[in-house]
């Protein structure tokens, strides 16, 4: 044991396009895109030995706490699956929090998997790249615990920034920083800002439903992964044509209501008609649907913007360039 206690971050994204094509029943038969930026928002991770005074060997602490001396006591299954799959017998006391609410369409949860991976791995004294992490955290997620989740999550998380994803049929993964100049990525900041509906919900109810009409939304998915090559195409550009990146991420928006009965609510409903009312250039609900915060790109700076939305809980999101990293050692 190189350490006693580690303390770990990992960024909570935004998925711009293409969510949905980062699922194996997608990818499997075609080729999944997805334009993604990590913020600088994060889940935190503080892994420690626990002491052998303590009568429990494990004390787990989130939105509750745990005391178990048995992986199988522990209720949380990420941090048992965890523990098991990098293979950490020595006693454990594990305490996570978030910039922002779990739930929330960022994916936190596959934030929080990379974050416990890398405190895990790194009092263990094992080095481990991003892609490694990733990787990890995919099969922990969707193989062993079989949540209805696609990939970007966890590569986002691991290796932070703006990026395109490829999610190729034989189930590896293609990441492609976008060299985007350091005045545009302002510029597109900027004018950025993530609206809380006020509302979390569960990713996998909302997925789950959405497999009722996979034979009728591979077309759907089919024009998703189209949208985000063309967004990619979009930003890349020496000028910003913010209007057509808007509406490229507005359409994608709307193909996505498609995928599901569950993914538009009321509250989206009324967002989505005052964000057209007060000129955004595009917007979407993000991760899984339901609930939890909407993306939305402004010709105007999201400061001036945030003053018209005052009745609703707004701000204006940063890009991290980092991805999941150790921040202290002992």
């Amino acid at each position: 044991m190189v350490a006693k206690s580690v303390l770990t971050i990992a960024p909570l994204r935004v998925s711009l396009l293409g969510g949905g094509t980062d699922i194996e029943s997608f990818y499997s038969k075609g080729t999944g895109r997805v334009i993604s930026a990590t913020i600088d928002k994060h889940v935190y991770v503080h892994a420690k030995i626990h002491d052998s005074l303590f009568q429990e060997k494990y004390r787990i602490s989130y939105s509750q706490v745990e005391l178990a001396n048995t992986l199988d006591e522990i209720k949380n299954e990420i941090v048992r699956a965890c523990i098991q799959f990098t293979d950490f017998h020595d006693s454990l006391q594990i305490s996570t929090s978030a910039d922002l609410p779990a739930s929330s369409g960022l994916g936190s949860s596959s934030s929080f998997t990379v974050a416990l991976l890398l405190a895990l791995h790194t009092l263990k004294g094992d080095k481990v790249s991003a892609a490694q992490l990733a990787e990890e955290a995919c099969h922990i997620e969707i193989d062993l615990l079989k949540s209805p989740i696609g990939k970007q999550d966890q590569y986002s998380a691991a290796f932070g920034g703006l990026n395109q994803f490829e999610f190729y049929q034989n189930g590896s993964v293609s990441i492609q920083p976008l060299a985007i100049s350091a005045n545009n990525i302002k510029n597109f900041f900027s004018k950025s800002l993530l609206i809380w509906t006020g509302k979390t919900r569960s990713a996998s109810i909302i997925l789950e439903n959405q497999k009722l009409y996979q034979s009728n939304n591979v077309s759907h998915l089919v024009e998703l992964s189209s949208l985000a090559l063309i967004l990619k195409t979009e930003l890349l550009k020496a000028t910003l044509d913010f209007k057509a990146i808007g509406k490229l991420i507005t359409d994608g928006w709307e193909i996505k209501k498609k995928l599901g009965d569950l993914i538009e609510t009321t509250e989206t409903m009324d967002i989505s008609r005052e964000l057209s009312d007060i000129g955004a250039l595009g917007f979407k609900l993000l991760g899984a649907g339901g609930g939890g915060f909407f993306y939305s790109l402004f010709e105007d700076s999201a400061a001036n913007t945030i003053r018209k939305l005052d009745h609703w809980k707004a701000f204006n999101p940063q890009l991290e360039t980092m991805g999941a990293r150790v921040v202290s050692l002992h």
